[in-house]
C-alpha cells in the first residue's frame, strides 16, 4: 500500500519554516519519491527537508569550493531536496539516507529556503513494508 504525504506553503517569510501538518506514521514504510512544485519559480534554489522523528530522511551532502583545478574545500554538510532556480517542478528530488520510516514515528517538512518561490507544494510518497516483505530479507 502506498501513502502520499503533502505539505503546502503559499508564501514563506524567512528560512527554516516548518510547513503544513506533522503526520503520524502508522506502519513501516520505505521512501519512494519526493516531488516539489512551485507555482512561481524561485530566483534561487528552493530547498526543503523532511524529518522522521527529528532526523532528516535525506543523505548528507556538501558543497565544494574549488581553490584550484585540483584543490577544494568542503562546505558544511547539509540535508535537503532541491527545486532548481527558475524551475517549477522537480519530480525526483530525493537522495534518501536509506533508513525506513518506522511505524509510530512523526514526520514533518521544513522549507529550508523558499528561494523566492511561491505556492510551494511538497509530496512524499511512501510504500508500506508488509510482513511478507520483511521475511524476504
Amino acid at each position: 500500500m502506498n501513502r502520499i504525504l503533502t505539505w503546502h506553503r503559499q508564501e514563506a517569510v524567512g528560512n527554516e519554516t516548518r510547513i503544513g501538518p506533522t503526520y503520524y506514521i502508522d506502519a513501516d514504510y520505505e521512501p519512494v519519491a519526493v516531488r516539489i512544485y512551485a507555482e512561481t519559480a524561485g530566483n534561487r534554489d528552493v530547498k526543503i527537508d523532511i524529518f522522521d522523528d527529528g532526523i532528516s530522511i535525506f543523505a548528507n551532502s556538501s558543497s565544494r569550493t574549488y581553490t584550484s583545478l585540483t584543490e577544494y574545500s568542503l562546505g558544511t554538510p547539509v540535508t535537503s531536496a532541491v527545486l532548481g532556480a527558475g524551475e517549477n517542478g522537480e519530480p525526483d528530488a530525493e537522495d534518501f539516507s536509506g533508513e525506513p520510516i518506522e511505524g509510530g514515528s512523526w514526520v514533518h517538512c521544513n522549507l529550508v529556503d523558499a528561494g523566492g518561490g511561491k505556492n510551494i507544494t511538497v509530496q512524499f510518497e511512501l510504500h508500506q513494508v508488509s510482513e511478507d516483505d520483511e521475511r524476504e530479507d
